[in-house]
Order: C-alpha cells, then structure tokens, then sequence
C-alpha cells in the first residue's frame, strides 16, 4: 500500500514558494519542515506544483549529464543553465554557488538510488543466513546502480575538491548496513569471530565503489554482478 504524505499539496505549493520564491534558502525551508533539501527539488518540479516549475529539477538533471563527460572544474553554473535551456540569473536564483548544485545532483543521485535499492528489497527473496543475506544485498544493490545511471555522480572521479563537498557520506548507510550483516554473521559463526566488523565493512563497500567505478567507465555490467556476488568472499571463514 502507498504511503500517504503528511503533506497536503497546498503544503508542498507553500513550502516551494517560500524555498524558491521568497527570502529563505531551501536549506532553512527543509529544515523547519523535517524533510531532505531534495525533497524539495521534487516538488518544484512536480507537476503537482505551480511555478517556479521544474527549474531546479532540471539544473540538477543538467548537471549530472554534464558530469558525463567533463569534470567538476570544466562545469560552471552558466554551462548549466544554457544545457537546460534557463537563464543564468535563474539558476543563480535556485543554487547562488556551483558547491550547492553540485551537491544537489548527488543528493537526488543517491535519493533515487536508496528508494530503487529499497523497492527491489522488498520484492526480494532473502536467504536464512546472514552471510548470504549480504551476498543478496550486494547483489541488489549492484544491479540498482546500474539501473540508474545518474548515480555515476556517487562513483566516479569527478575532480571534486574536498572543500567543494564529496559523496562520501551517502556510503555510510551501505557501510552500516554491511556492518550489520558481518556482526551477524560473525555471531552465527560464519565468518572469524576475531574480524574487525567495522574495517571489513569499510573495506567490502570500497572494493564495490571500485567495480562500480569500473562499469561506469565503460565495464561490462554482466561481469561486474558476478564478482559482486563474490566479495562477501574476501571476509575470513571461521
């Protein structure tokens, strides 16, 4: 059964309005509503909202398929706009710096990889053991990545500064989940009992971030799967 929002689409129409329109950044409008700063991405550019429309959905979609081929330093926010087909001071409007389009694109990115990664979990079969369980994830993961190519932003070397923000804490919800998993193994004595959850954990989701990495440079998406569903291997016996 679909969940039902707790928001009204007055609700949604006001909150664009104030994020968009009005003197709040979206940021601050996100934060008094409990929601991500994406969601609010998502409704401006629903059709279920009046204007500004789809501006910043399509300077986020604009961005990620700049990032295709042309690193974060060769983009600039009028690049984006002109892809889009929007006037400069309109995307300045929606994101006054490139760090906070940036950032946008790997938020939805990672969004829309999460909701994928989760309806594929629910529809899927899952084995007894914990061992096998992370073999299953790995696996749905894998295939929803591939499945949704704007999710390259997450993966790729894209020239980010560090200053310029990074990726990097959207993995901290696989490495806890595979942490999980290898706990619970470790305590249904499949793996050695001495293995450093924690580090494993962190090890396992770089080995998958390099195959990933390696797909969207042009890997062979067939052959990638098949050495997913064998890096839960690299974790000792017991």
């Amino acid at each position: 059964m679909a969940r039902v929002s707790r928001f009204t689409l007055a609700d949604r129409r006001e909150a664009v309005a104030r994020a968009f329109e009005g003197s709040e950044s979206p940021a601050a409008v996100a934060e008094s509503l409990g929601i991500h700063t994406t969601t609010l991405y998502r409704w401006a550019g629903s059709s279920a909202t009046d204007e500004p429309g789809p501006a910043p959905t399509r300077l986020v979609e604009a961005t990620q398929e700049l990032l295709r081929h042309a690193d974060y330093a060769d983009i600039t926010i009028e690049s984006v706009a002109a892809r889009c087909g929007l006037a400069p001071r309109t995307a300045f409007h929606h994101f006054p710096t490139k760090r906070e389009l940036f950032q946008a694109a790997v938020d939805d990115a990672a969004t829309v990889l999460i909701e994928r990664i989760n309806e594929r979990s629910t529809d899927a079969i899952w084995p007894e053991t914990p061992l096998q369980q992370l073999q299953t994830f790995l696996r749905i993961a894998a295939e929803s990545i591939y499945e949704t190519p704007r999710t390259h932003v997450l993966f790729r070397n894209l020239g980010v500064p560090k200053s310029e923000g990074t990726a990097e804490h959207w993995h901290d919800s696989f490495v806890a989940a595979i942490a999980e998993l290898l706990r619970s193994a470790a305590e249904a004595g499949q793996i050695d009992s001495t293995t450093d959850v924690s580090a494993a954990a962190r090890l396992l989701t770089g080995a998958m971030r390099g195959i990933h990495t390696a797909v969207f440079d042009g890997a062979d998406t067939d052959t990638a799967v098949e050495l997913v569903g064998r890096v839960h291997l690299l974790i000792p016996p017991a």
